[in-house]
């Protein structure tokens, strides 16, 4: 279904093995992560294709396009990773399309050699993979990953082509082998913009892995099949408002481009202790082992990686 894998002769063989769509220097905030290595640069890269089929796509122009000879740029895990040293980066990241499962062989060897090198691993994914193909990103050094939880059943199958448990399950096998998780829902009209469904993410976000997760609620654009309006803002706020009455500590509202809306403010005493805006971010409170500087409560910010990834 996702076009990146073919039958040759009896062998599957896999197209996207160092087929790189687009390589950036891109500030971490920007996959996003918020806390997590907070004001570095990760070296992200993407391929073609995808295992979801949701027709709302943001990054439809790759995503949708299957691998093509003429298409290919060939880059060995080797040069990416050199790339990476050469620009300065802390880092790398799989992102842009699906690439953290389908780029999976490339994907192991790149972490390996960016551990060697004193680099974080990051992925950003739909969840949608098998366990063993997890544990195999996990066994190679995966670091983090921002997953995208994309609503609730059964619209999620009917909408998306995927099923939601899988990479509900992924999730919390994350948390417990050690990789730092934040989630994402994109807010789609008809999909996930009902308070109901936006509820129970919320609630199962703070009951398996905890009110310190980081939840990026963002405004949804229409792209590719879909004409759907805009996400209004208020529905945006209104979900963001209700995840905190439950108890989640830091959500954040992203793909609006508002002054506040991403910033990480203490819970306990208001204090504003990280400001974020456009990709753009400052350490205003914040302690070095993460905690708010005004009263010490645990931000769960990490910034001390190298002793962290040791």
């Amino acid at each position: 279904m996702c076009g990146t894998r073919v039958n040759i002769e009896g062998s599957v063989k896999t197209l996207t093995y160092g087929n790189v769509s687009s390589v950036n220097n891109n500030p971490i905030e920007k996959k996003p992560f918020f806390h997590f290595a907070p004001g570095t640069k990760a070296l992200t890269v993407g391929s073609w294709g995808c295992n979801a089929s949701c027709p709302f796509c943001q990054n439809f122009d790759i995503s949708k396009q299957p691998p093509t000879p003429g298409l290919t740029e060939y880059m060995s895990p080797e040069a990416f990773v050199e790339m990476a040293t050469k620009r300065g980066s802390e880092g790398i990241s799989i992102s842009f399309s699906e690439a953290g499962t389908l780029m999976l062989e490339w994907n192991l060897e790149v972490f390996r050699l960016a551990r060697e090198r004193g680099l974080y691993n990051t992925i950003v994914t739909n969840g949608y993979m098998t366990p063993e193909a997890l544990d195999l990103m996990i066994d190679a050094g995966l670091d983090a990953a921002n997953v995208d939880v994309k609503g609730c059943e059964p619209l999620v199958r009917k909408v998306c082509g995927i099923h939601l448990q899988p990479v509900l399950d992924n999730i919390t096998h994350m948390r417990e082998q050690g990789v730092h998780v934040e989630l994402t829902t994109l807010v789609v009209p008809g999909l996930s913009d009902d308070m109901a469904c936006l509820e129970n993410i919320a609630s199962w976000i703070l009951e398996n892995t905890g009110e310190k997760t980081p939840w990026h609620v963002n405004r949804y654009f229409p792209a590719y099949e879909y004409t759907e309006p805009t996400t209004p803002l208020d529905v945006l706020l209104q979900a963001r408002d209700m995840a905190r009455d439950l108890g989640l500590e830091f959500v954040y509202i992203g793909n609006v481009g508002k002054r506040g809306l991403e910033d990480t403010v203490c819970p306990v005493c208001g204090t504003l202790c990280y400001e974020r805006l456009q990709f753009r971010s400052r350490n205003v409170a914040t302690t070095p082992d993460g905690a708010c500087a005004s009263c010490g409560h645990d931000l769960a910010i990490h910034f001390n990686l190298s002793t962290e990834l040791a």
